[in-house]
């Protein structure tokens, strides 16, 4: 598959990344030199200096031969124009990052058939369906689904020297309803096996029924309560959608506070959201939490368009004793310090942006798919077919990496949480775990 990217920032060049990896031709399409330059020496891409919306660039790039056109540049106009000429070059499919809610609101304008962009990437609305997906599974760091939502993925941190799990091999801890399937320990992430342990200030990530992770909370050390008051800080882009979709679950008995400090946009923003109490406050103030009894608050979302202000927040939270604060970075390396200050989870939406591009692309072929910790490892949703390699064998036998495993295997209306016997069949379901080194080896057994 030929593939152009246009946008060589954070979110372009990870795309560009997975791509080349998987043998495809890649070209990636910057007005900067500087930007293209790490991709230059790293990627095995072709770099095109130059704008991305232009006819000549892209016909620099190969448009005409190109399966794919993926625009994700700064300015939402660029990419907007790039997709359309693309598609006037024949191009099958285009995908494009819009941010202005003024595009999307009307996309459906530029969505239209031969003549449109096939896929439009709102990374604010992704962010804030990220964040009411944590706040409806208390103490988890990530929440993904697989299996229709059959299957739960739960990411959480180990906080406790007290947990029962710690500094034991999880042979022994009898782990029947649910698997830990990766383990991250600074900043690097492991597939399993029985005899890993899991240590203090661990990430991990546990797979298992939905509605059945009762007895997996105490992994974290820590016994969620149910969040029903929400102060959200920030009316951006990110903030006004959280407050929407949580507002669809007004009879649950949510509470929602949204705390803006410019007062235009909190008046705008109290017209729009009839069932939030916004308030026309900074929310870096300790003074103001305080007024305006915060520290009562299940959870706290720190979602103002600056990450170091979203930090402050989240420090400020901490503080006030709030046991739930989710932050919207900019920057995944900032998480690392969002981690020290005791954030419960973060939520990047350039690294959202890209894993859901992937992902849609990938889904040709994959029922589903995800990616933990920036591409180290991938989590495939895969129906097996008769001509599979793993196809009728026991998962002791059927030369899976060991940096890889099956979590579960979906049969039929039947959740099975696997062993080394359990044979994989065909139309079954499998989610399965692999790092980076092992994706290419997984792929090929499981027929893809």
């Amino acid at each position: 598959m030929k593939a152009i990217v246009i946008g060589a920032g954070k979110v372009g060049y990870h795309i560009a990344e997975q791509l080349s990896r998987e043998s495809n031709d890649v070209v990636l399409i910057d007005t900067s030199e500087e930007a293209l330059a790490p991709a230059r020496e790293a990627l095995d891409v072709l770099p095109v200096l130059g704008n991305g919306a232009s006819p000549a660039v892209l016909e620099e790039a190969g448009v005409s031969q190109a399966d794919l056109v993926i625009a994700v540049a700064t300015h939402d106009e660029v990419n907007i124009i790039a997709c359309l000429t693309a598609k006037y070059y024949g191009v099958p499919t285009t995908v494009a990052r819009v941010r202005n809610p003024d595009y999307t609101l009307h996309a459906k304008a530029l969505v239209h058939g031969q003549t449109g962009i096939d896929l439009i990437i709102h990374p604010e609305r992704l962010a804030a369906l990220e964040i009411v997906k944590l706040l409806k599974t208390p103490s988890a760091g990530e929440v993904s689904f697989y299996a229709d939502g059959k299957i739960q993925l739960l990411g959480l941190k180990i906080t406790s020297a007290n947990s029962p799990v710690v500094d034991k091999p999880l042979w022994q801890l009898g782990l029947r309803n649910f698997l830990v399937v990766a383990i991250s320990r600074d900043e690097r992430l492991m597939i399993p096996d029985g005899t890993s342990e899991i240590k203090l200030d661990d990430y991990i990530y546990v797979l298992g029924r939905t509605g059945e992770f009762e007895g997996s909370v105490f992994l974290s050390g820590r016994i969620p309560d149910e969040i029903k008051t929400i102060t959200i800080v920030g009316g951006g882009e990110t903030g006004l959608r959280t407050c929407e979709i949580l507002s669809e679950h007004r009879e649950e008995g949510l509470s929602i506070k949204l705390i803006e400090k410019d007062p235009e946009k909190a008046r705008w923003l109290a017209e729009r959201l009839p069932g939030v109490l916004v308030i026309n406050a900074d929310g870096t103030r300790m003074d103001v939490l305080q007024s305006e009894r915060v520290g009562e608050s299940d959870a706290l979302v720190a979602a103002t368009g600056s990450e170091e202000v979203n930090l402050l927040v989240a420090m400020l939270g901490k503080r006030l004793g709030i046991k739930e604060i989710i932050v919207l970075l900019g920057r995944q390396e900032y998480a690392a310090l969002a981690d020290t200050i005791g954030v419960q989870a973060t939520v990047v939406p350039r690294v959202l942006t890209a894993s859901t591009i992937l992902k849609l692309l990938r889904k040709r072929k994959l029922v589903d798919l995800s990616f933990l910790k920036q591409g180290q490892a991938e989590v495939m949703e895969v129906e097996i077919s008769e001509d599979a390699p793993i196809a009728g064998k026991e998962l002791r036998d059927s030369g899976l990496p060991r940096n890889s495993l099956v979590g579960t295997i979906i049969r039929g209306p039947e959740v099975i949480i696997p062993h080394g016997f359990s044979r994989v069949l065909p139309r079954d379901r499998v989610v399965v775990f692999a790092e980076h080194d092992a994706v290419a080896r997984v792929q090929k057994l499981l027929g893809l």
